[in-house]
């Protein structure tokens, strides 16, 4: 009698884990893009997303917080998801010398990104907004350079502003050809009960 009640005991619990895992799963949810472009060429060089789990709001702007530190000699800058204050970007920034990105640790290269089949559907403008340091003198050579790539086109649904600002990782006798521009996106991934059954 008592094994038998134990064995319905657990066989209760296993089913209430599992129903509550698949009820994980069954909602839309935040996912941040990032974006490199090299600042002398505009060239789409690679990617990162990563998964927020944060309350997806109706707000224009991805809500960012920034931390940075002047290069005396070694400085820094990081980005974070102000609602749970995930690291999105951190990249260190060297006086006469160069920094690095250490956050994302890789980038997709560009080659593995799907491009957009029509062209037609190509934006023209994209809904930039600088968040730090000079803004660009032309976003038509950063646009032209993702508005192919259907990571765009999904980003744009989530009707957000998207966020851009120039990492120098080398100042002072800075070399712009280790810069790049960052690009901050934001999109929804819907849940799809077929896919996710």
């Amino acid at each position: 009698m008592k094994k038998t009640f134990l064995l319905l005991l657990s066989i209760f619990i296993l089913s209430s884990c599992s129903k509550g895992d698949k009820d994980n799963i069954t909602e839309d949810y935040n996912s941040i893009v990032i974006l490199k472009v090299d600042y002398m060429t505009n060239k789409f060089e690679g990617g990162y997303e990563q998964q927020i789990n944060s309350e997806i709001t109706d707000a224009d702007t991805i809500p960012i917080t920034i931390k940075y530190k002047a290069p005396g000699d070694f400085g820094n800058i990081s980005l974070y998801y102000k609602p749970t204050n995930d690291l999105l970007f951190d990249g260190s920034i060297i006086w006469n010398g160069t920094g690095t990105i250490n956050y994302p640790k890789t980038f997709i290269p560009a080659g593995n990104y799907s491009l957009i089949e029509d062209p037609t559907t190509k934006p023209k403008h994209l809904p930039f907004k600088c968040i730090f340091g000079t803004p660009p003198t032309d976003y038509s050579s950063i646009c032209n350079s993702i508005n192919s790539l259907n990571i765009v086109s999904n980003c744009l649904d989530s009707k957000k502003k998207i966020d851009i600002f120039l990492y120098t990782p080398s100042v002072g006798a800075g070399n712009p050809n280790d810069w790049d521009w960052i690009i901050v996106m934001n999109r929804t991934i819907k849940y799809d009960p077929i896919i996710n059954k």
